[in-house]
């Protein structure tokens, strides 16, 4: 693990208006949707764990790099950590009900059931209709407040034919919803 810099002692702790004035101000962040899924070791496909994100980002095209936060209180958190794999599944517009389908409500033992899924060369699942989809094996952890942020080394880059529009998360809803609810 590489050393933190913390700046915390040079800078004033936020004020409560500002948490809130950022959270608003994050919502009209959009990302793109993913699929983080991972597997528990030795245990095969009934061990997988998934949840949706849009907390990824690109470190570095040399090596491949990715970087995804997970909020620690997750189940997929524990798994992931266990493991030392994941798989970062992009999501197109048609993928709206996987999205809804990871994002809770659903037990986690359920959220496979439905799609094509293959297994990567780590074991991660990954998303056959996803537009693209990596298979990583964590390389750092990072400890930032609640969440942890995985930094991973990009083993494989799936690329699908399908081209389409990605699925966007914004202001507290899918793209796709919300283009749906206007023609309404």
């Amino acid at each position: 693990m590489t050393a933190q810099t913390s700046l915390a002692a040079e800078v004033p702790a936020p004020a409560r208006q500002t948490a809130d004035l950022f959270r608003q101000g994050m919502r009209r962040l959009a990302g793109a949707c993913t699929i983080i899924t991972t597997l528990a070791p030795g245990q095969g496909r009934a061990s997988w764990a998934g949840m949706a994100a849009t907390a990824v980002a690109s470190v570095t095209a040399e090596p491949p790099r990715l970087l995804v936060c997970i909020n620690r209180s997750t189940w997929a958190h524990g798994i992931i950590s266990q493991s030392g794999v994941l798989g970062v599944n992009v999501l197109g517009a048609e993928g709206l009900d996987v999205a809804k389908r990871f994002s809770g409500g659903v037990p986690p033992e359920e959220r496979f059931a439905h799609d094509n899924w293959q297994t990567a060369s780590t074991g991660a699942p990954l998303l056959s209709s996803a537009l693209v989809s990596f298979d990583c094996a964590v390389s750092e952890c990072v400890t930032a407040s609640t969440r942890d942020i995985f930094i991973c080394d990009v083993l494989d880059v799936l690329i699908r034919d399908n081209r389409g529009d990605p699925l966007i998360y914004f202001d507290g809803a899918f793209m796709a919803e919300r283009t749906e609810n206007l023609s309404r």
